[in-house]
């Protein structure tokens, strides 16, 4: 029996789905942020996404960005020293 894995979300795209397990979330400057990585099977490496909550303050529904690479720097700093003794992460 497999174990279903929780915090598990689906990014869709025009070039498909990729599943991906939410690892660490943080909020700068009061947007929240979230440390993504690709549900690859076995010790596969995947790759890592960090999302940006862009959702309407009302919403009942989370809307979230893939955050671009020129802001996404600082952010990525910020969670591999939040994971530093868990993830070994590359850019």
């Amino acid at each position: 029996m497999s174990k279903k894995k929780e915090n598990i979300i689906v990014l869709s795209s025009d070039d498909g789905d990729v599943e991906v397990e939410v690892i660490e979330q943080t909020i700068i400057d009061g947007t929240t942020y979230l440390f993504v990585a690709e549900v690859v099977e076995d010790d596969e490496d995947g790759d890592c996404y960090i999302l940006k909550d862009v959702s309407e303050p009302d919403s009942d529904m989370a809307n979230y960005e893939i955050v671009p690479s020129d802001e996404a720097d600082g952010i990525f700093d910020t969670f591999e020293k939040m994971l530093k003794d868990e993830i070994d992460l590359r850019k």
